[in-house]
């Protein structure tokens, strides 16, 4: 059955709101080209504002056609701009301004104020995609990389050469950004869903797939159904001629959303909501940073009240208010003596966050929310005696911990020396080259290797998955740990060293867990594995929504090559008692262990039942796996041959060995 369409009560915004909400984006626009100008985020004064406001960047190139209706656009705002539109907008538009507090202070005179975009005070420890969003949502409209670059930079302080190499990386292919023309992105999110996970067009009637994607896509009846006539009289299609003949017959905007929605209803599966998108942006139509898009008469007319936006009264209190509370909070060491005693008495873990509001009120709504955190987070960090964990959180040092700082005794790996007669190592470690069947391959995989056991840490990835599967191994079930080589870099934060996060568990409740970027461990899991009923092998999802904040996902699932039975983990834990008592070299356990697999057994598998055995490196299993005669692999999986056994060590591997 096809979702109900959405059709509550929709109430269109005036002519008058489209107009302040036009002069918001002028605003919008004059900050950005400044910027650009001075190939950095700066802040401008609502004088130099008013002087600058224009119809450019808000439409691409205008084509010969659209050029005399944009001049005359242009020409209706440079009459309709002065001091006092720019401040009325500046004012009552608090959801993009703000009063850049570090080129004004109290001492400012009203006229030096300097304003910028909220938008670059949003906080940088979200993650990395919400903040590019909410760049792109403040403009309203495809940015250029430049744009983006230097928006971003504002943000966090790294050059914008970083992100203009970045940023095209985020608009390949079923990534999270489009080109709307060439140097010009936007987020996918602004293209229409056409594709619902679990459906398809054939699958039933064609009104009902329409009514789900416009469910979908949370579109009402009165912004789609009533323009249907008027894209067939128009012949509306994927093409800038038809689109803006479409808009300049309605006369008003129209969200891009619900315009791609009638295209989509008119060209069925020939639509292509990118295709669609570029032919809107390459048309002489405007967008509002409401996502909506009007044709040049229509900001024309919108244009035209302007004038009457600027004669809106401004509460001298509520202006006045809007620029103290855009001035950031005054860090003095009393301020800081008295934060740091809060926190040495807390003996926990303290957020700054919570810090501020419960003794300043200092709350995320607050104009300079992001600067005060800041200024106040580096100014406790060099405070001794305490410590940064992560985000907004500091702790008093005394209350790390001790366990945190090392990698746990049953984890550690044991050197041992085995010969045989002759007094040649029994226990071997060749090269890759020497390795057989892909084990150089198999050495790599995240669930083969273990804390002290791992690949060197790659590059840091500035835009990691949000969520990684982990596995729950038989030595970290004992003492609640989780090695960190079973994530993507940069899943966790890479500093500081100690990081305190949270994990919410199945159940709803939230842990208070560790991550050791150097011990390259997460501790304080040692309660929530005691409910889980397997040994070895149980696996998550785990999904961060923030730098401090993750969610664990565990339905019962397990990692068949790292399950085991309780039997036999009670044969292992009796051959790691045996390998301890007799000093078995590690080649014997193997022996042993593959002997029980007649049909052959998996690397992964051996590895783990080896290790719960002895600790052991993955390297050193791979090595005795094709260094000897007696084991070979067939089907994918590696067989023990005990007719071989007398043949011993493969002399052709001589010249791969690695030498103690």
């Amino acid at each position: 059955m096809a979702a109900a369409a959405i059709n509550n009560t929709y109430v269109p915004p005036t002519d008058i709101e489209l107009a302040a909400l036009f002069g918001g984006d002028l605003i919008c626009n004059a900050i950005l080209r400044a910027s650009g100008e001075a190939d950095r985020a700066v802040s401008v004064r609502a004088s130099e504002l008013a002087r600058t406001l224009s119809v450019e960047l808000l439409s691409p190139e205008p084509t010969e056609e659209s050029l005399t209706s944009l001049e005359h656009l242009g020409s209706t705002i440079k009459n309709a701009s002065d001091l006092k539109l720019v401040r009325v907008v500046l004012v009552k538009d608090q959801r993009r301004f703000t009063i850049d507090s570090a080129q004004s202070n109290a001492r400012t005179s009203a006229r030096d104020v300097r304003w910028t975009l909220w938008s670059r005070f949003i906080d940088k420890n979200r993650p990395f995609h919400s903040n590019l969003l909410e760049v792109f949502n403040s403009i309203g409209r495809p940015a250029s990389i430049a744009e983006l670059a230097i928006e971003l930079e504002a943000i966090y302080g790294r050059p914008a050469e970083y992100y203009q190499e970045m940023l095209p990386r985020l608009a390949d292919p079923g990534t999270t950004l489009f080109y709307a023309a060439p140097g010009f992105l936007a987020p996918v999110e602004w293209l229409l869903k056409t594709e619902l996970v679990g459906y398809h067009p054939h699958d039933y009637a064609r009104d009902d797939y329409e009514a789900d994607v416009q469910f979908y896509n949370f579109l009402r009846d009165e912004e789609t159904y009533t323009h249907f006539a008027l894209a067939e009289e128009v012949e509306l299609g994927q093409d800038s001629a038809s689109i803006s003949a479409f808009l300049n017959k309605i006369n008003q905007p129209l969200s891009a959303m619900a315009l791609q929605f009638i295209a989509f209803h008119r060209l069925g599966e020939q639509f292509n909501a990118e295709l669609f998108y570029k032919a809107l942006y390459a048309s002489n139509c405007l967008s509002l940073s409401n996502k909506s898009w009007m044709s040049a008469e229509c900001a024309e007319r919108i244009a035209e009240l302007l004038k009457e936006v600027a004669t809106q009264e401004v509460d001298d209190d509520e202006e006045a208010n809007s620029q103290l509370a855009a001035m950031p909070l005054e860090v003095d060491e009393s301020l800081i003596a008295e934060l740091t005693d809060e926190i040495v008495r807390a003996a926990d873990v303290v957020d700054i966050v919570s810090l501020l509001d419960k003794k300043l009120e200092i709350i995320p709504s607050s104009p300079t929310f992001a600067e005060d955190v800041a200024n106040v987070l580096n100014a406790l960090r060099q405070q001794e005696g305490l410590l940064w964990v992560g985000s907004t959180r500091i702790i008093s040092t005394i209350e790390i911990p001790g366990y945190v700082h090392s990698v746990p005794e049953i984890l550690n790996i044991p050197e041992y020396s085995f010969t045989d007669l002759e007094g040649n190592e029994v226990d071997i470690l060749l090269e890759d080259e020497g390795l057989e069947g892909g084990l150089d391959r198999d050495l790599r995989n995240p669930m083969a290797q273990d804390v002290l056991d791992e690949e060197p840490v790659g590059a840091v990835d500035a835009n990691p998955p949000s969520t990684a599967r982990a596995v729950i191994k038989y030595h970290h079930k004992q003492i609640g740990t989780l090695p960190m080589c079973l994530f993507p870099t940069s899943f966790f934060p890479q500093e500081p060293t100690v990081l305190n996060v949270d994990f919410v568990l199945p159940g709803g409740q939230t842990v208070s867990v560790w991550v050791n970027n150097e011990t390259r461990l997460i501790y304080g899991l040692y309660d929530w594995y005691q409910t889980i009923p397997i040994d070895s092998g149980a696996t998550f999802t785990l999904e961060r929504v923030a730098d401090s904040r993750y969610i664990v996902h565990y339905n019962g699932e397990s990692e068949m090559p790292l399950f085991f039975s309780r039997n036999r983990m009670n044969e292992l834990v009796e051959l790691q008692q045996r390998a301890e008592d007799e000093q078995l070299p590690t080649y014997e356990l193997v022996r042993e262990i593959m002997e029980h697999y007649k049909k052959g057994i998996e690397f992964l598998t051996l590895q783990t039942e080896v290790n719960i055995v002895r600790r052991v490196p993955r390297r050193l299993t791979a090595s005795i796996l094709s260094g000897y005669h007696c084991f070979f692999q067939r089907g994918g999986a590696w067989v023990y041959d005990a007719k071989k056994q007398s043949q011993g060590f493969d002399r052709s591997k001589r010249k791969y060995l690695i030498k103690n």
